[in-house]
């Protein structure tokens, strides 16, 4: 990433004021190019393909189901990463949100500031969930009810080491200036993490981390 790079972001939002809002605080943005704004599902299908926006800021509760939307973007588009924005602080909601492949879950009433990180951070290729749903998100998970037949994906010991900073909240870059490793190596291992898992990123593999451990006898 240089110092050139500009993202091209699109709002799909049914409601206008804050969607005009969003698109005002982007706009100020100078590395942040504002494409299109929409709110439908079926405007969010066509914004995808008619401008293949870096970010898309998708509220799930829309006309024509928000849900249905990312499942489609994310299999026909995939070079589009969405960033969910909604009020809905449900840990199932999120979760769900998460394993169809958004990459993104932030709660409206987000500050600028965060999310404008949300946007840098997911463009980078990892995940982000507002930092006061983000415990609440995992509890839960740990909460459900424990699928014994998980298997532990054969994890080796450096792959175990990176999940549990992941766990901790650690972003790519953090792990490796922590680990003394590039920050390529760091994505290297999530990527292998993510496919032994059978899942397309860090919260689901930290998720599904948790419940390799939960489902293994006590020593």
């Amino acid at each position: 990433m240089n110092d050139f790079t500009r993202i091209s972001i699109a709002i799909v939002d049914d409601h206008p004021i804050l969607r005009h809002g969003l698109a005002a605080v982007l706009r100020n943005e100078p590395r942040f190019r504002f494409v299109a704004e929409g709110e439908t599902a079926t405007e969010a299908l066509q914004i995808a393909q008619l401008h293949r926006p870096d970010i898309m800021i998708l509220d799930l509760d829309i006309p024509g189901r928000g849900i249905d939307a990312l499942k489609q973007i994310v299999v026909e588009f995939p070079s589009v990463r969405c960033i969910i924005l909604t009020v809905c602080d449900s840990a199932d909601a999120a979760i769900d949100a998460l394993n169809a492949g958004a990459q993104g879950y932030v709660l409206k009433g987000v500050s600028a500031a965060d999310l404008k990180s949300a946007i840098w951070t997911v463009f980078s290729n990892e995940s982000f969930v507002s930092p006061e749903f983000a415990t609440k998100l995992l509890l839960a998970a740990q909460n459900k009810n424990q699928d014994t037949s998980v298997a532990d994906g054969r994890l080796s010991s450096r792959e175990s080491q990176i999940l549990r900073e992941v766990e901790g909240g650690l972003s790519n870059r953090m792990i490796g200036e922590k680990l003394r490793i590039s920050e390529k190596t760091v994505k290297h291992y999530m990527s292998s993490i993510m496919q032994k898992y059978g899942v397309n990123n860090r919260v689901s593999a930290v998720m599904t981390y948790q419940k390799v451990r939960q489902s293994r006898p006590s020593a």
